[in-house]
């Protein structure tokens, strides 16, 4: 078993070292190719977040814990409806109005993601845009638009802008990722490179070894056929013809002596 393992795992380097040159190509392209793609054809985004913290105001009688708690609880699900509420048409329309933007309210939405975590009363907005001063613009203008519109809706005032937006000096875009797409196509170009010489191997039926050939056939070779190449193919025939020729001269000659 330890023979055939072996046997099996040479023939594999055999075969990557027989189509080296195509795998090292193939996967050399498809990192230049990402490296090329990230960098002057896929649109840089940016993402800018606001914090908004979501709270009911308290009377003397919720000082106690056990109401402090209630209180909490019912924060938690503001959370939750006001999170819809802020990518509503409504909201959205405002926005769009105010920043005098061209997107639809379902395009401004799909760049609008908001978190929250457990038993937290503060929502995180964020928002990804092609520049980082109009993902700033945006998000700030959301959380300004939804507080004083949440007055109307909910009849209540309980929302507070704790951290706006603030564009930092030489913000990087959150993607594309340059490293990880060339990590990623490197690593795909040198899978598929493989995949494709193996499966060539597979396909490929001829014999290039005498130890391949005994081992299909299940016999000794007996001889081997050089192979003349086409460039020596004139120069062994003539090679041959002068042979044929000396021995015909040399037999000529030896027959007339004789007579």
């Amino acid at each position: 078993m330890e023979g055939t393992a072996e046997i099996s795992l040479k023939e594999y380097w055999a075969i990557i070292k027989r189509w080296w040159v195509m795998i090292v190509s193939i996967t050399v392209i498809a990192a230049l190719v990402s490296g090329i793609a990230s960098e002057f054809f896929i649109k840089p985004t940016y993402e800018e977040s606001t914090t908004l913290l979501v709270n009911q105001k308290t009377t003397p009688s919720q000082a106690a814990m056990d109401a402090l708690y209630s209180a909490i609880q019912a924060n938690e699900s503001l959370v939750q409806t006001y999170s819809q509420i802020m990518t509503s048409n409504v909201i959205l329309d405002n926005v769009i109005q105010d920043l005098k933007l061209s997107y639809k309210p379902s395009q401004l939405a799909s760049m609008i993601s908001l978190t929250s975590n457990n038993q937290s009363e503060v929502i995180t907005l964020n928002v990804k845009a092609n520049s980082a001063d109009l993902a700033a613009n945006i998000a700030n203008t959301l959380a300004s638009v939804f507080q004083k519109k949440v007055v109307q809706i909910m009849q209540v005032s309980n929302v507070q802008i704790i951290d706006p937006a603030v564009v930092q000096a030489n913000t990087p875009p959150v993607s594309p990722n340059k490293k990880q797409n060339i990590a990623i196509a490197f690593i795909l170009g040198l899978m598929v490179s493989v995949g494709l010489a193996f499966l060539i191997e597979y396909l490929d039926d001829s014999v290039r070894s005498e130890e391949e050939a005994a081992q299909i056939l299940g016999v000794p070779v007996l001889g081997v056929v050089p192979l003349i190449h086409p460039a020596t193919e004139s120069k062994a025939a003539k090679a041959v013809q002068s042979s044929a020729s000396a021995v015909v001269q040399t037999a000529a000659s030896s027959a007339i002596k004789r007579d």
